[in-house]
């Protein structure tokens, strides 16, 4: 199972940009790593294909490693085809072989 520390590294060497873990990042900045439009991440938000993260001590929303993996991770799938009425399940079968495949270590 890939850490939430390598799961960002990898995605900012593959975006070109850099993840600040203390702040997280913004819904713009949260859409630009993953090469999505803000308007694309909050179709996503209304799919139920990437929660909307919390908001933090100013009443920002900060997207954390899980959303981001998440949206990278659609942004991807939908970009292959895969319609978005099939990534959910998906994404959330891979994560549950994931899951199986850990504890059976």
């Amino acid at each position: 199972m890939i850490t939430q520390h390598a799961s960002v590294r990898k995605l900012e060497k593959y975006c070109g940009t850099t993840y600040n873990a203390r702040d997280g990042f913004t819904i713009d900045r949260a859409a630009a790593f993953a090469g999505v439009t803000v308007a694309m991440l909050r179709h996503y938000h209304r799919h139920g294909l990437v929660d909307e993260p919390g908001y933090d001590n100013s009443g920002v929303r900060r997207y954390r490693p899980a959303e981001l993996l998440r949206l990278v991770q659609v942004r991807t799938l939908a970009g292959a085809g895969v319609p978005l009425a099939e990534i959910g399940d998906l994404l959330d079968y891979l994560s549950h072989v994931e899951r199986v495949l850990a504890d059976a270590r």
